[in-house]
């Protein structure tokens, strides 16, 4: 029953296709004719056939032209053919292939000059355009156009706002009846789940996977994330549920790409759950097809994958080759490969100790700390932007009250003039309608801003509390070490180890450059909490402010002491220190 489902839906997407490329065949005939001999014949060799097809057609068509045309041809050249196009479009009165055209521009300074004010300026025009001549699908598109555009350049609090209006402007006309919705709604969910907010994004992508047609590439892409939400969740029966539902229309359209991916997810489960008899011929097949597809990085996560199994089955001769290979996969790549090199390192050094040669395994764990620690400023930084948009949405909610009072005195001062002449009655009453409009929007745009902000100080927090765990989990590391110093030290060996040891110890103190970044950081997500000290407490030192800005952050003694440098004796005695220079730290001071 399902495979002849599946059979019906790929018959209707087979004679959708089939139509749109009928209409196609004259106009990819006439571009095939077309020369760079002059931008205006190019321009109507690319485009004059658009009168003969129905407007629906034409603003797809003439995306369609201008991404196989020019979206790469020289600026001068490229604009001049879009000049023909608008003014083509003005001649045909076709509102929908001028506003493609505004976009077409938008675009192609974004492909060309990555962000900047041109693309901004473009995706704007394309909003007022829209709402100028009342087209109301395109104003959407164009708010989701615009959100995508700051998303991809990490512009987070403008691509936020813009997506909002869009979800609300295709609710307002209703989503089954906005063509391609699912596409739009993708990409409100895939902005959720790159900010980590998981459980927005999964909402999204089930409402987009409503209105997607099964089996699609689409539909297999919006269950995959899913599964991949449900799996950062650890909640992996879930995780493996959605990544076989994916798999099973991968197989039904053929797509050998998806197939591996899924296959990869589904080994990923049970990698991380221990079961690596059943994780391994998954995570090869994953290898395997990313090698077939060039996809470097997706191959090297699955084979650190392999190379930690071949560690723990004792392998190490394997696992010092797949580590190699996927050394090499990760420089073949242009995209954020932190995380995996940070992991690649870690398990050289463990290759290495379980091998014993502790010299090399020592020194590789230098460079998995000094990637780990990048790793956590990068996440910190990413936490404190997420404060910063709570700041905004403080500053929007004042705004909103204000709004609100002056809706209020509006309202008064219409009904002290219902006793006028009607003339001022009714100028009253059409100045009342207007801010009555205008607040009422300005209110839900503030409203879901801040809901969206909300969330994201709720990140921030989370944020916050893994760099302190990231302290803990540091601080084991010194203990670690210091044992081992003493082991070694008892023993009467080499020295070489211990002094390496002995220098790993010292690059996990918290030096005056790390605290410089670190207080840095505090300050972001406790703003004025140094000022304040220092003003009711101008007689601190550098140590007491040290100790106190630890105990905020709820660190023992022990963990104190490491991170300082110090004895835990010594941060005894600064708490002492403390409770005679600040009552109000007193109670907060328990030794523990």
């Amino acid at each position: 029953m399902i495979e002849n489902k599946a059979r019906q839906y790929a018959l209707t997407d087979y004679f959708k296709y089939l139509k749109i490329m009928l209409l196609l065949v004259p106009l990819v005939l006439t571009q095939q004719i077309a020369t760079y001999a002059a931008p205006i014949d190019t321009a109507k060799k690319l485009f004059g056939q658009l009168a003969n097809f129905p407007e629906p057609h034409r603003a797809d068509l003439a995306t369609i032209s201008y991404k196989n045309n020019l979206r790469k041809k020289d600026q001068a050249f490229a604009m001049a053919c879009l000049d023909y196009l608008s003014k083509f479009g003005e001649q045909l009165a076709d509102k929908h292939l001028q506003w493609a055209v505004i976009n077409m521009r938008a675009d192609y300074f974004s492909v060309n000059l990555r962000f900047n004010t041109k693309s901004t300026a473009y995706y704007l025009e394309a909003v007022e355009f829209a709402i100028k001549n009342n087209m109301l699908v395109e104003t959407g598109i164009a708010y989701n156009n615009i959100a995508v555009y700051f998303f991809i350049y990490k512009d987070y609090i403008d691509a936020c706002r813009y997506f909002l209006l869009s979800q609300e402007q295709f609710k307002q006309i209703g989503f089954d009846k906005v063509p391609q919705v699912n596409e739009y709604l993708a990409n409100m969910g895939n902005f959720y789940y790159d900010l980590g907010d998981y459980n927005n994004a999964k909402i999204i992508l089930e409402e987009a996977l409503k209105y997607s047609p099964s089996p699609t590439r689409e539909r297999v892409n919006y269950t995959n994330t899913i599964g991949l939400i449900y799996r950062n969740y650890k909640q992996f029966p879930f995780a493996t549920s959605k990544f076989e539902q994916a798999l099973h229309m991968a197989e039904i359209i053929k797509d050998t790409v998806w197939i591996g991916i899924t296959k990869g997810n589904i080994g990923s489960c049970y990698f991380l759950q221990g079961q690596y008899q059943k994780a391994i011929p998954y995570l090869e097949i994953d290898y395997k097809t990313s090698l077939q597809f060039n996809e470097p990085v997706n191959g090297a996560i699955s084979l650190l994958r392999l190379v930690k199994i071949n560690i723990d089955y004792r392998k190490f001769m394997l696992a010092g080759k797949q580590l190699d290979t996927a050394a090499s996969l990760l420089k073949k790549s242009k995209e954020d490969v932190l995380k995996e090199l940070t992991n690649l390192y870690n398990l050289k050094s463990e290759l290495y100790e379980q091998l014993g040669l502790v010299s090399q395994s020592i020194e590789y764990r230098k460079i998995y700390e000094n990637y780990k620690d990048s790793l956590i400023n990068r996440d910190n930084l990413a936490a404190v932007e997420r404060v910063q948009m709570q700041y905004e949405a403080d500053a929007r909610i004042r705004e909103l009250n204000k709004l609100e009072a002056d809706a209020r005195v509006a309202n008064i001062e219409i009904n002290a003039g219902s006793a006028v002449l009607v003339l001022l009655l009714v100028i009253s009453a059409l100045f009342y309608n207007r801010q009555r409009m205008k607040s009422k929007k300005d209110r839900a745009l503030l409203l879901a801003e801040k809901q969206v902000i909300d969330e994201r100080l709720k990140n921030a927090r989370i944020a916050l509390h893994g760099f302190t765990e990231n302290i803990r989990q540091k601080n084991k590391l010194i203990e670690n070490f210091k044992q081992e110093i003493e082991k070694l030290s008892a023993q009467s060996v080499d020295k070489t180890d211990a002094d390496h040891l002995e220098k790993l110890l010292q690059a996990n103190i918290m030096t005056n450059e790390n605290w410089g970044e670190f207080k840095r950081l505090f300050s972001k997500v406790y703003p004025g909490f140094f000022v304040n000290l220092s003003k009711e407490n101008p007689n601190l030192s550098t140590t007491d402010i040290r100790i106190i800005t630890l105990m905020k952050l709820g660190l023992s003694n022990a963990e104190m002491a490491n991170m300082l440098g110090i004895t835990i004796e010594g941060i005894k005695k600064g708490k002492q220190r403390l409770r005679k220079k600040i009552d109000n730290y007193s109670a907060g001071m328990n030794d523990n």
